[in-house]
Protein backbone atom coordinates (compact mmCIF):
# COMPACT_ATOMS: atom_id res chain seq x y z
CA UNK A 1 0.00 0.00 0.00
CA UNK A 2 1.12 3.57 -0.65
CA UNK A 3 -0.02 5.89 2.13
CA UNK A 4 -0.63 8.78 -0.29
CA UNK A 5 -3.10 6.99 -2.55
CA UNK A 6 -4.68 4.35 -0.25
CA UNK A 7 -4.27 1.65 -2.88
CA UNK A 8 -3.03 -1.94 -2.51
CA UNK A 9 0.36 -3.09 -3.82
CA UNK A 10 -1.20 -5.63 -6.19
CA UNK A 11 -4.44 -5.10 -8.15
CA UNK A 12 -6.42 -6.57 -11.00
CA UNK A 13 -6.15 -4.78 -14.34
CA UNK A 14 -8.63 -1.98 -14.87
CA UNK A 15 -8.82 -0.85 -11.23
CA UNK A 16 -6.96 2.35 -10.37
CA UNK A 17 -9.17 4.33 -7.98
CA UNK A 18 -8.22 4.85 -4.36
CA UNK A 19 -9.99 2.81 -1.71
CA UNK A 20 -12.45 4.85 0.31
CA UNK A 21 -12.56 5.23 4.09
CA UNK A 22 -15.66 4.12 6.00
CA UNK A 23 -16.72 2.26 9.16
CA UNK A 24 -18.22 -1.18 9.67
CA UNK A 25 -21.37 0.42 11.08
CA UNK A 26 -21.81 2.70 8.06
CA UNK A 27 -21.55 -0.21 5.63
CA UNK A 28 -24.17 -2.47 7.24
CA UNK A 29 -26.11 -3.46 10.34
CA UNK A 30 -25.98 -6.23 12.95
CA UNK A 31 -28.27 -8.53 14.87
CA UNK A 32 -27.77 -11.57 17.10
CA UNK A 33 -28.89 -15.09 16.30
CA UNK A 34 -31.29 -16.99 18.55
CA UNK A 35 -30.81 -20.05 20.71
CA UNK A 36 -30.43 -23.53 19.24
CA UNK A 37 -29.49 -25.36 22.48
CA UNK A 38 -27.29 -28.44 22.49
CA UNK A 39 -30.13 -30.77 23.51
CA UNK A 40 -32.07 -29.79 20.37
CA UNK A 41 -29.25 -30.60 17.92
CA UNK A 42 -29.28 -33.57 15.55
CA UNK A 43 -27.11 -34.47 12.57
CA UNK A 44 -29.71 -34.86 9.85
CA UNK A 45 -33.28 -34.25 11.08
CA UNK A 46 -34.97 -30.91 11.77
CA UNK A 47 -34.18 -27.34 10.81
CA UNK A 48 -30.68 -26.67 9.41
CA UNK A 49 -28.69 -24.45 11.75
CA UNK A 50 -25.25 -23.04 12.47
CA UNK A 51 -23.83 -22.91 16.00
CA UNK A 52 -21.07 -20.56 17.06
CA UNK A 53 -18.53 -23.33 17.73
CA UNK A 54 -18.79 -24.39 14.09
CA UNK A 55 -17.37 -21.03 13.01
CA UNK A 56 -14.12 -22.17 14.65
CA UNK A 57 -14.12 -25.84 13.67
CA UNK A 58 -16.14 -26.45 10.50
CA UNK A 59 -15.92 -23.53 8.10
CA UNK A 60 -13.13 -21.84 6.19
CA UNK A 61 -14.43 -18.36 5.26
CA UNK A 62 -17.52 -19.72 3.45
CA UNK A 63 -20.38 -22.01 4.54
CA UNK A 64 -20.45 -24.75 1.90
CA UNK A 65 -22.16 -27.43 3.98
CA UNK A 66 -24.53 -27.58 6.96
CA UNK A 67 -23.52 -29.90 9.81
CA UNK A 68 -26.27 -29.42 12.41
CA UNK A 69 -30.05 -29.46 12.65
CA UNK A 70 -32.30 -28.31 15.49
CA UNK A 71 -35.68 -29.50 16.74
CA UNK A 72 -36.56 -26.03 18.11
CA UNK A 73 -39.85 -24.49 16.87
CA UNK A 74 -39.39 -22.08 13.96
CA UNK A 75 -40.84 -19.13 15.89
CA UNK A 76 -38.01 -19.39 18.43
CA UNK A 77 -35.28 -19.23 15.79
CA UNK A 78 -33.75 -16.55 13.59
CA UNK A 79 -33.13 -17.37 9.94
CA UNK A 80 -30.68 -16.18 7.31
CA UNK A 81 -31.80 -14.40 4.17
CA UNK A 82 -28.61 -15.37 2.36
CA UNK A 83 -25.52 -13.20 2.01
CA UNK A 84 -24.80 -12.54 5.70
CA UNK A 85 -21.45 -12.49 7.49
CA UNK A 86 -21.35 -14.50 10.74
CA UNK A 87 -18.99 -13.38 13.51
CA UNK A 88 -18.41 -15.40 16.72
CA UNK A 89 -19.60 -13.58 19.82
CA UNK A 90 -17.95 -15.89 22.38
CA UNK A 91 -14.47 -17.42 22.45
CA UNK A 92 -11.29 -17.96 24.45
CA UNK A 93 -8.42 -16.19 22.71
CA UNK A 94 -9.19 -12.59 21.59
CA UNK A 95 -7.27 -13.22 18.37
CA UNK A 96 -9.73 -16.00 17.47
CA UNK A 97 -12.67 -13.65 16.92
CA UNK A 98 -11.60 -12.75 13.39
CA UNK A 99 -13.04 -16.10 12.30
CA UNK A 100 -15.85 -14.70 10.21
CA UNK A 101 -17.83 -16.82 7.78
CA UNK A 102 -19.87 -15.87 4.72
CA UNK A 103 -23.30 -17.55 4.62
CA UNK A 104 -24.74 -17.57 1.08
CA UNK A 105 -27.70 -19.85 1.88
CA UNK A 106 -31.08 -18.60 3.10
CA UNK A 107 -33.40 -20.18 5.70
CA UNK A 108 -30.54 -21.35 7.94
CA UNK A 109 -31.17 -20.92 11.69
CA UNK A 110 -28.35 -18.93 13.31
CA UNK A 111 -27.31 -19.62 16.92
CA UNK A 112 -27.51 -16.91 19.59
CA UNK A 113 -23.75 -16.65 20.23
CA UNK A 114 -23.26 -15.36 16.69
CA UNK A 115 -23.32 -11.74 15.51
CA UNK A 116 -24.92 -11.48 12.07
CA UNK A 117 -23.81 -8.68 9.74
CA UNK A 118 -25.86 -7.52 6.75
CA UNK A 119 -24.27 -5.25 4.17
CA UNK A 120 -24.93 -3.84 0.72
CA UNK A 121 -21.22 -4.18 -0.01
CA UNK A 122 -19.87 -7.50 -1.23
CA UNK A 123 -20.09 -9.79 1.85
CA UNK A 124 -17.59 -12.31 0.51
CA UNK A 125 -14.96 -9.59 0.11
CA UNK A 126 -15.68 -8.22 3.60
CA UNK A 127 -15.39 -11.70 5.12
CA UNK A 128 -11.82 -12.01 3.86
CA UNK A 129 -11.13 -8.41 4.87
CA UNK A 130 -12.40 -8.97 8.44
CA UNK A 131 -10.41 -12.19 8.81
CA UNK A 132 -7.14 -10.54 7.82
CA UNK A 133 -7.06 -6.75 8.24
CA UNK A 134 -9.46 -6.63 11.21
CA UNK A 135 -7.94 -9.41 13.34
CA UNK A 136 -6.27 -7.09 15.85
CA UNK A 137 -9.05 -4.49 15.74
CA UNK A 138 -11.54 -7.18 16.79
CA UNK A 139 -9.16 -8.47 19.49
CA UNK A 140 -8.84 -5.00 21.07
CA UNK A 141 -12.61 -4.89 21.62
CA UNK A 142 -12.98 -8.29 23.30
CA UNK A 143 -14.16 -8.35 26.94
CA UNK A 144 -13.79 -11.03 29.62
CA UNK A 145 -11.08 -13.32 30.95
CA UNK A 146 -11.53 -17.11 30.74
CA UNK A 147 -14.58 -16.67 28.48
CA UNK A 148 -14.30 -13.68 26.15
CA UNK A 149 -17.15 -11.79 24.51
CA UNK A 150 -17.27 -9.56 21.45
CA UNK A 151 -20.44 -7.45 21.22
CA UNK A 152 -21.31 -6.13 17.79
CA UNK A 153 -21.86 -2.61 19.18
CA UNK A 154 -18.07 -2.49 19.72
CA UNK A 155 -17.41 -3.24 16.05
CA UNK A 156 -19.50 -0.53 14.46
CA UNK A 157 -16.96 2.29 14.81
CA UNK A 158 -14.02 0.33 13.35
CA UNK A 159 -12.57 2.15 10.35
CA UNK A 160 -11.76 0.32 7.13
CA UNK A 161 -10.85 1.07 3.54
CA UNK A 162 -12.74 -0.55 0.67
CA UNK A 163 -12.68 -0.44 -3.14
CA UNK A 164 -15.72 -0.04 -5.37
CA UNK A 165 -18.21 -2.90 -5.55
CA UNK A 166 -16.79 -4.31 -8.81
CA UNK A 167 -13.31 -4.72 -7.33
CA UNK A 168 -14.83 -6.16 -4.14
CA UNK A 169 -16.63 -8.76 -6.24
CA UNK A 170 -13.47 -9.68 -8.11
CA UNK A 171 -11.42 -10.03 -4.91
CA UNK A 172 -14.09 -12.11 -3.17
CA UNK A 173 -14.31 -14.56 -6.07
CA UNK A 174 -10.52 -14.74 -6.41
CA UNK A 175 -9.95 -15.70 -2.77
CA UNK A 176 -12.90 -18.08 -2.65
CA UNK A 177 -11.39 -19.93 -5.63
CA UNK A 178 -8.04 -20.10 -3.83
CA UNK A 179 -9.82 -21.50 -0.76
CA UNK A 180 -11.61 -24.07 -2.87
CA UNK A 181 -8.32 -25.18 -4.42
CA UNK A 182 -6.85 -25.60 -0.92
CA UNK A 183 -9.92 -27.56 0.22
CA UNK A 184 -9.65 -29.94 -2.75
CA UNK A 185 -5.97 -30.57 -2.01
CA UNK A 186 -6.82 -31.17 1.66
CA UNK A 187 -9.43 -33.71 0.58
CA UNK A 188 -6.75 -35.50 -1.46
CA UNK A 189 -4.52 -35.51 1.62
CA UNK A 190 -7.26 -37.00 3.76
CA UNK A 191 -7.83 -39.74 1.17
CA UNK A 192 -4.11 -40.59 1.20
CA UNK A 193 -4.12 -40.77 5.00
CA UNK A 194 -7.24 -42.95 4.95
CA UNK A 195 -5.57 -45.18 2.37
CA UNK A 196 -2.50 -45.55 4.57
CA UNK A 197 -4.62 -46.41 7.63
CA UNK A 198 -6.52 -48.96 5.57
CA UNK A 199 -3.36 -50.62 4.29
CA UNK A 200 -1.89 -50.76 7.80
CA UNK A 201 -5.04 -52.40 9.12
CA UNK A 202 -5.01 -55.02 6.37
CA UNK A 203 -1.27 -55.66 6.39
CA UNK A 204 -0.99 -56.35 10.10
CA UNK A 205 -4.04 -58.63 10.10
CA UNK A 206 -2.68 -60.36 6.96
CA UNK A 207 -5.79 -59.44 4.97
CA UNK A 208 -3.53 -57.81 2.39
CA UNK A 209 -0.94 -60.10 0.84
CA UNK A 210 1.91 -59.06 -1.44
CA UNK A 211 2.35 -60.88 -4.72
CA UNK A 212 5.44 -63.05 -5.16
CA UNK A 213 5.91 -63.03 -1.43
CA UNK A 214 5.85 -65.53 1.39
CA UNK A 215 3.22 -63.28 2.96
CA UNK A 216 0.76 -65.04 0.66
CA UNK A 217 0.78 -68.31 2.52
CA UNK A 218 2.73 -68.13 5.78
CA UNK A 219 0.96 -67.31 9.01
CA UNK A 220 3.01 -64.91 11.12
CA UNK A 221 4.24 -65.81 14.58
CA UNK A 222 3.96 -63.35 17.47
CA UNK A 223 6.88 -62.63 19.79
CA UNK A 224 7.50 -60.11 22.54
CA UNK A 225 10.02 -57.34 22.03
CA UNK A 226 12.09 -58.91 24.79
CA UNK A 227 12.09 -62.27 22.98
CA UNK A 228 13.31 -60.43 19.88
CA UNK A 229 16.43 -59.27 21.76
CA UNK A 230 15.47 -55.60 21.68
CA UNK A 231 17.31 -53.09 23.87
CA UNK A 232 15.40 -50.63 26.08
CA UNK A 233 16.32 -47.45 27.91
CA UNK A 234 14.57 -44.28 29.07
CA UNK A 235 15.32 -40.69 30.00
CA UNK A 236 15.28 -41.19 33.75
CA UNK A 237 18.77 -39.96 34.59
CA UNK A 238 18.24 -39.54 38.34
CA UNK A 239 20.54 -36.95 39.91
CA UNK A 240 22.20 -36.38 36.53
CA UNK A 241 18.96 -35.05 34.99
CA UNK A 242 19.62 -31.67 33.29
CA UNK A 243 19.07 -28.54 35.38
CA UNK A 244 18.42 -25.04 34.06
CA UNK A 245 22.15 -24.30 33.81
CA UNK A 246 22.57 -27.38 31.58
CA UNK A 247 20.16 -26.05 28.96
CA UNK A 248 21.48 -24.49 25.77
CA UNK A 249 20.30 -22.90 22.55
CA UNK A 250 19.79 -24.56 19.19
CA UNK A 251 23.11 -23.45 17.69
CA UNK A 252 25.29 -24.64 20.53
CA UNK A 253 23.46 -27.64 21.97
CA UNK A 254 21.87 -31.04 21.39
CA UNK A 255 18.12 -31.57 21.06
CA UNK A 256 16.60 -32.89 24.30
CA UNK A 257 13.43 -34.49 22.98
CA UNK A 258 10.06 -34.69 24.74
CA UNK A 259 6.64 -36.13 23.92
CA UNK A 260 5.52 -33.15 21.85
CA UNK A 261 8.42 -33.80 19.45
CA UNK A 262 6.80 -37.09 18.32
CA UNK A 263 4.25 -36.49 15.58
CA UNK A 264 2.69 -39.10 13.29
CA UNK A 265 5.68 -41.42 13.52
CA UNK A 266 8.18 -38.63 12.91
CA UNK A 267 10.54 -36.82 15.22
CA UNK A 268 10.35 -33.06 14.80
CA UNK A 269 12.64 -30.46 16.35
CA UNK A 270 9.90 -27.83 16.35
CA UNK A 271 9.83 -26.25 19.84
CA UNK A 272 12.52 -28.69 21.00
CA UNK A 273 14.58 -28.01 24.11
CA UNK A 274 18.38 -28.20 23.92
CA UNK A 275 21.04 -29.28 26.41
CA UNK A 276 24.73 -28.44 26.38
CA UNK A 277 27.07 -30.80 24.56
CA UNK A 278 28.87 -31.40 27.84
CA UNK A 279 25.66 -32.56 29.53
CA UNK A 280 24.75 -34.65 26.50
CA UNK A 281 28.10 -36.45 26.73
CA UNK A 282 27.25 -37.43 30.32
CA UNK A 283 23.79 -38.84 29.47
CA UNK A 284 24.99 -41.60 27.16
CA UNK A 285 22.03 -43.97 27.66
CA UNK A 286 19.71 -41.49 25.95
CA UNK A 287 21.74 -41.05 22.76
CA UNK A 288 19.73 -41.85 19.62
CA UNK A 289 20.97 -44.32 17.00
CA UNK A 290 19.77 -44.96 13.47
CA UNK A 291 16.64 -47.15 13.33
CA UNK A 292 15.77 -46.54 17.01
CA UNK A 293 12.12 -46.14 17.95
CA UNK A 294 11.38 -43.38 20.44
CA UNK A 295 8.18 -43.85 22.45
CA UNK A 296 6.33 -41.59 24.90
CA UNK A 297 6.03 -43.34 28.26
CA UNK A 298 4.47 -40.38 30.08
CA UNK A 299 2.28 -37.52 28.93
CA UNK A 300 1.32 -38.22 25.29
CA UNK A 301 1.40 -41.98 25.97
CA UNK A 302 2.10 -44.25 23.03
CA UNK A 303 3.27 -41.56 20.59
CA UNK A 304 6.18 -42.94 18.58
CA UNK A 305 8.90 -41.59 16.31
CA UNK A 306 11.52 -43.13 14.04
CA UNK A 307 15.18 -42.11 14.23
CA UNK A 308 16.44 -41.39 10.72
CA UNK A 309 19.83 -39.99 9.71
CA UNK A 310 18.82 -36.45 10.67
CA UNK A 311 17.86 -37.39 14.23
CA UNK A 312 20.89 -39.53 15.13
CA UNK A 313 22.82 -38.20 18.13
CA UNK A 314 20.00 -36.34 19.86
CA UNK A 315 18.88 -37.17 23.41
CA UNK A 316 15.59 -37.87 25.27
CA UNK A 317 13.98 -36.51 28.42
CA UNK A 318 12.08 -38.39 31.13
CA UNK A 319 8.85 -38.55 29.09
CA UNK A 320 10.47 -40.84 26.54
CA UNK A 321 12.07 -44.24 26.11
CA UNK A 322 14.06 -45.91 23.33
CA UNK A 323 13.43 -49.28 21.70
CA UNK A 324 16.51 -50.46 19.82
CA UNK A 325 15.75 -53.59 17.83
CA UNK A 326 18.12 -56.41 16.96
CA UNK A 327 18.72 -55.76 13.26
CA UNK A 328 18.88 -59.48 12.46
CA UNK A 329 15.41 -60.12 13.93
CA UNK A 330 13.29 -56.97 13.75
CA UNK A 331 13.46 -53.94 11.45
CA UNK A 332 12.90 -50.73 13.43
CA UNK A 333 10.76 -49.02 10.81
CA UNK A 334 8.54 -52.10 10.52
CA UNK A 335 8.04 -51.95 14.30
CA UNK A 336 7.20 -48.25 14.00
CA UNK A 337 4.37 -48.91 11.55
CA UNK A 338 3.06 -51.78 13.62
CA UNK A 339 2.91 -49.58 16.74
CA UNK A 340 1.04 -46.95 14.69
CA UNK A 341 -1.55 -49.46 13.44
CA UNK A 342 -4.83 -50.08 15.27
CA UNK A 343 -3.58 -53.47 16.43
CA UNK A 344 -0.26 -52.06 17.62
CA UNK A 345 -1.87 -49.14 19.45
CA UNK A 346 -4.24 -51.51 21.22
CA UNK A 347 -1.36 -53.78 22.25
CA UNK A 348 0.72 -50.84 23.40
CA UNK A 349 -1.98 -49.03 25.38
CA UNK A 350 -3.02 -52.26 27.09
CA UNK A 351 0.37 -52.08 28.86
CA UNK A 352 -0.29 -48.67 30.44
CA UNK A 353 -0.24 -48.65 34.25
CA UNK A 354 -1.41 -46.19 36.91
CA UNK A 355 -4.64 -44.27 37.47
CA UNK A 356 -4.08 -40.59 38.25
CA UNK A 357 -0.59 -40.67 36.74
CA UNK A 358 -0.56 -43.05 33.80
CA UNK A 359 2.71 -44.34 32.42
CA UNK A 360 4.21 -47.04 30.24
CA UNK A 361 7.03 -48.76 32.16
CA UNK A 362 9.87 -50.41 30.25
CA UNK A 363 9.03 -53.77 31.82
CA UNK A 364 5.63 -53.49 30.11
CA UNK A 365 7.11 -52.34 26.80
CA UNK A 366 9.27 -55.47 26.80
CA UNK A 367 6.11 -57.59 26.78
CA UNK A 368 4.56 -55.96 23.71
CA UNK A 369 3.77 -58.70 21.19
CA UNK A 370 4.71 -58.10 17.57
CA UNK A 371 3.81 -60.11 14.43
CA UNK A 372 7.10 -61.32 12.97
CA UNK A 373 7.32 -62.16 9.25
CA UNK A 374 10.70 -62.85 7.65
CA UNK A 375 13.10 -59.92 7.87
CA UNK A 376 13.02 -59.15 4.14
CA UNK A 377 9.21 -59.09 4.34
CA UNK A 378 9.44 -56.60 7.19
CA UNK A 379 11.55 -54.36 4.94
CA UNK A 380 9.06 -54.78 2.09
CA UNK A 381 6.16 -53.74 4.33
CA UNK A 382 8.05 -50.77 5.79
CA UNK A 383 9.18 -49.57 2.36
CA UNK A 384 5.64 -49.81 0.99
CA UNK A 385 4.24 -47.72 3.85
CA UNK A 386 7.18 -45.29 3.58
CA UNK A 387 6.24 -44.64 -0.04
CA UNK A 388 2.75 -43.71 1.12
CA UNK A 389 4.30 -41.40 3.71
CA UNK A 390 6.29 -39.71 0.94
CA UNK A 391 3.09 -39.10 -1.03
CA UNK A 392 1.48 -37.67 2.10
CA UNK A 393 4.51 -35.42 2.70
CA UNK A 394 4.42 -34.13 -0.88
CA UNK A 395 0.70 -33.42 -0.64
CA UNK A 396 1.14 -31.66 2.71
CA UNK A 397 3.89 -29.49 1.24
CA UNK A 398 1.67 -28.62 -1.72
CA UNK A 399 -1.07 -27.45 0.65
CA UNK A 400 1.36 -25.37 2.71
CA UNK A 401 2.66 -23.68 -0.45
CA UNK A 402 -0.91 -22.83 -1.51
CA UNK A 403 -1.62 -21.37 1.93
CA UNK A 404 1.54 -19.28 1.79
CA UNK A 405 0.56 -18.08 -1.67
CA UNK A 406 -2.86 -17.06 -0.39
CA UNK A 407 -1.30 -15.29 2.59
CA UNK A 408 0.95 -13.31 0.25
CA UNK A 409 -1.98 -12.24 -1.93
CA UNK A 410 -4.00 -11.17 1.14
CA UNK A 411 -1.14 -8.96 2.30
CA UNK A 412 -0.67 -7.33 -1.11
CA UNK A 413 -4.26 -7.03 -2.36
CA UNK A 414 -5.90 -5.43 0.70
CA UNK A 415 -5.35 -1.92 2.11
Amino acid sequence: MTEQTNTPILRFKGFNDEWSLSTIGALGDFYYGKSAPKWSITKDVGIPCIRYGELYTKFNNVVNEIYSYTSMPKEKLRFSKGGEILIPRVGEDPLDFAKCVYLPQKDIAIGEMISVYNTKENPLFLTYYFNTKMKYEFAKRVEGASVSNLYYSYLEDIKLKIPDIREQQKLGVFFSKLDRQIELEEEKLELLEQQKRGYMQKIFTQELKFKNSQLENIKWSYKTLEELNSFFTDGNYGESYPKSEDMSDKNDGVAFLRGSNLKKGRITLEDANYISKKKHSELTTGHLFLDDIVIAVRGSLGAVGYVNENMVGNNINSQLAIIRTSSSLLYGKYLLYYLMSNQGKKELLSRVTGTALKQLPIKQIKQIKVPVPKLYEQHKIANFLSELDNLIDNQTEKIELLKERKKGFLQKMFV
